[in-house]
């Protein structure tokens, strides 16, 4: 199975680069001819073939039965509260789910219109907990494919079962530089901009405005943290950055603990920039703990962005910095938006409070099943590989709630990365001030992640 891939992969890279050198270079994906890229469903040419990659007896319809997809989640339920919030993104994503199914369903590439049914499975962010639950969902619920699973660890648990089962893995909701893989692990598929992206597009901001600027970086004790932390010494060291990281301080958000101790440690160092790469209520409230006698500036990760993390932190956020890949539908200039105030319709038809739609959380599901959705619109058979064939050559505009300008490209094991586009901004009151505006970092992901 495995072992026929990178041969083949060859074979499809030399073809691609003979037709590039007939037909002009595909490097820049903004625009060009789409017949000069793999068909997502004709699997002769395409990334993955089952054929060479699944088990005898693999059925790539599993989980369609009628006009019915079955999907599965992954999020924590129960657990540290500091991880459960982040049970919130299954809830938007199954609102919206809830809304295309009002509608009618969802018309795919083959012309059916289905509707979607999730099924939802709870591992309190638990990495020793998430195989058992990824197995009962998929050899007991028989489902089609994964989306929206929750957080680094716990997805890396699955990783190598659920592509040897050969499911999807779709936007699953984390940026780690692990699913620019995609050559050893074609199943999965992230949806946050890589880790390593967003810290090296807020030091290439920040060099702006201090470029000897000492870093103290908090980091969460796995593979989300280190991410952020590897990146910006890779960038430093890379570039030759006068910056430097002068103190870092490890954090586990399962400990049930606050990270005001790491503050001070990290205090101690009179850094110039505070970077908080954790996740869940401790990110913004970390804030909190900083000492009077130090006065850094503060950047906050793309996942502590949102208006339900961001409350954990008061009156501390103000002035922060952080990314964004997405309209914030609690940003009073987002609001007037045109992709907001369809997502408040849309969410309140189904079901949402004004107070669920505007937290951010159930945005960010919201989003996560828009690109599932969109998948299914383009891809020109229900199977299991020709969907992946399909999101492995996206090249769609902003869809969801993804900000103007904002592009959705893959190209297989070349670009594996779904966004690549960033903003930097700074809190200003109740609203987000731009620092810098939106810039494209297509087909550079893995590079800022040492994958390259």
């Amino acid at each position: 199975m495995r072992q026929h891939r990178t041969g083949r992969l060859l074979a499809v890279l030399l073809t691609a680069a003979l037709v590039a050198a007939g037909c002009g270079s595909d490097d820049d994906k903004s625009g060009g001819n789409d017949n000069d890229r793999t068909n997502g469903g004709d699997t002769s040419a395409a990334f993955i073939d089952p054929a060479q990659d699944c088990a005898e007896g693999w059925d790539g319809t599993t989980g369609v039965e009628g006009d019915t997809i079955r999907l599965g989640t992954i999020s924590p339920k129960t657990g540290a509260i500091t991880a459960t919030i982040y049970d919130l993104v299954t809830q938007g994503m199954k609102a919206k789910f809830d809304y295309v199914n009002s509608q009618g369903g969802v018309k795919a590439g083959d012309g059916k219109t289905y509707k979607i049914e999730l099924e939802e499975g709870d591992d309190s962010y638990d990495a020793s907990k998430t195989p058992q639950v990824a197995r009962d969902l998929v050899e007991n619920k028989k489902i089609f494919a994964m989306v929206g699973e929750i957080g680094t660890e716990t997805s890396l648990a699955v990783r190598g079962y659920m592509n040897e089962q050969c499911v999807p893995s779709i936007a699953l909701g984390t940026g780690s530089p692990e699913w620019g893989k995609n050559e050893a692990s074609p199943w999965y598929i992230g949806v946050l901009p890589s880790y390593a992206t967003e810290a090296v597009a807020f030091l290439e901001y920040y060099k702006t405005v201090k470029p000897d600027a000492k870093i103290a970086i908090l980091y969460q004790n796995d593979d989300f943290g280190t991410s952020y932390l590897n990146a910006m010494k890779k960038w430093i060291d890379d570039t030759g950055s006068e910056m430097s990281v002068v103190a870092e301080e490890p954090f586990d958000i399962k400990s049930g603990q606050n990270p005001e101790s790491a503050i001070t440690s990290l205090a101690a160092s009179k850094a110039d920039l505070l970077y908080v790469g954790i996740s869940g209520s401790s990110c913004a409230q970390s804030l909190t703990f900083i000492p009077a006698s130090w006065t850094p500036d503060r950047y906050l990760g793309i996942t502590c962005s949102v208006k339900t993390a961001l409350s954990f932190g008061g009156d501390a956020v103000e002035g922060v910095y952080t990314s964004q890949a997405t309209l914030d539908p609690s940003s009073p200039t987002d609001q007037q938006n045109p992709k907001v105030q369809e997502y408040f319709t849309q969410g309140k038809a189904a079901g949402l409070t004004d107070d669920q739609l505007q937290d951010g959380i159930h945005a960010a599901g919201w989003g996560f099943a828009s690109i599932l959705l969109q998948a299914l619109e383009e891809t020109p058979k229900v199977t299991r590989d020709a969907l992946m064939n399909t999101i492995w050559q996206m090249d769609v505009g902003a869809i969801g709630l993804l900000r103007d300008g904002q592009k959705l490209i893959t190209d297989d094991a070349k670009d594996p990365w779904l966004i690549e586009g960033l903003r930097i901004v700074q809190r200003k009151g109740n609203d987000w001030t731009e620092a810098h505006p939106l810039t494209d970092y297509n087909g550079k992901s893995n590079e800022y992640a040492g994958n390259a």
